[in-house]
């Protein structure tokens, strides 16, 4: 391959990550003159014209840089911003992988942009706090899909919540983030049921020798289990009807699954389905705002619960 070529393809690949470049760097960069990186370019944009490739080879005078952009919608600093700020406020990363991911999103955007946007996040970038047991995820996040596409079995060494360390064998069905934590929904053959497991928690891993036989036709169905889980904590799938006089969107919001079934403005009787455990968790922080009419054995471990509560406050 031709020493242009190369120069092209290498100039193209930088282009696709979404980075901008300007002929002064690519100058500097390839030790030639500024009319050969001219004729790259052009080359480029041809090539872009010709494959009738979805993109769009972009000149940016304010910055005199070329960046590609989507002809029906650009990545922009609106788009950078509001991931940083999520990312941000998960607090799941830990300090390193935070800095990484944020400097990658930055570096999709013009160099004004960046500025502006390193302005905006600077406060809450270096006060950032991550979770008391954050550590690297990016690798076992990665490896985990991996296995989840492939339906690896996997052996690990998992910390449970009191500091105990056991192994497992899993096979992974699904990844998914709630209140700041990554869980890996795998099938545990011990326990033949689909367990919740924290990716932090995850110590060590890889794949089992053991062949796992999993029962399921399609893949596994998370963004259901998301309408009808709270937290991630296992339970009982329930259909629950209670009083709410607290602000209705907010318990709408957390129960997608549900219906207002009376509404007079002050008051709501709202039928939910749901797991048990994790909506006892949010409706036991709501207070007095809530009150439990059925089914009956959910009201009554209401009850106890509330009982109990009141119990630690009598001297």
């Amino acid at each position: 391959m031709s020493g242009s070529a190369t120069r092209q393809l290498t100039i193209y690949q930088t282009l696709l990550t979404g980075a901008p470049v300007t002929k002064k760097d690519l100058v500097e960069r390839f030790d030639v003159d500024e009319r050969s990186i001219q004729r790259d370019i052009s080359n480029i944009r041809n090539f872009i014209a010709e494959e009738n490739l979805e993109l769009e080879l972009e000149y940016r005078r304010s910055t005199k840089a070329y960046q590609l952009v989507g002809k029906t919608q650009t990545f922009g600093k609106a788009h950078v911003l509001a991931l940083v700020k999520i990312l941000l406020a998960s607090r799941a990363f830990n300090k390193d992988e935070t800095e990484q991911l944020i400097e990658l999103l930055l570096a999709r955007l013009e160099s004004g942009e960046q500025r502006e946007l390193n302005w905006i996040i600077k406060n809450e970038q270096s006060n950032y706090l991550p979770l008391t047991s954050a550590t690297e995820l990016l690798k076992p996040l990665w490896d985990f899909s991996l296995y989840i596409v492939r339906s690896q079995a996997v052996d690990i060494t998992y910390t449970k919540q009191r500091g105990e360390k056991v192994t497992r064998t899993i096979v992974p069905k699904a990844i998914i983030f709630s209140d700041y934590y990554f869980y890996v929904v795998s099938y545990n053959p011990k326990y033949d049921n689909d367990l919740f497991y924290r990716l932090d928690r995850i110590k060590e891993w890889h794949p089992s020798d053991e062949k796992i036989k999993v029962e399921h036709k399609d893949r596994y169905e998370d963004g259901k289990l998301r309408k009808k889980i709270q937290y991630m904590t296992p339970g009982d799938q329930k259909k629950i009807r209670f009083e709410f006089t607290g602000i209705l969107e907010a318990a709408l919001d957390r129960f997608p699954m549900s219906k207002v079934i009376e509404n007079d403005g002050k008051k709501a009787l709202l039928e939910v389905e749901t797991i048990d455990q994790g909506a006892k968790m949010w409706l036991l922080s709501q207070g007095k705002r809530v009150k439990i009419v059925s089914p009956a054995d959910f009201k009554n471990e209401m009850q106890a619960e509330i009982k109990a509560m009141l119990d630690n406050y009598v001297e």
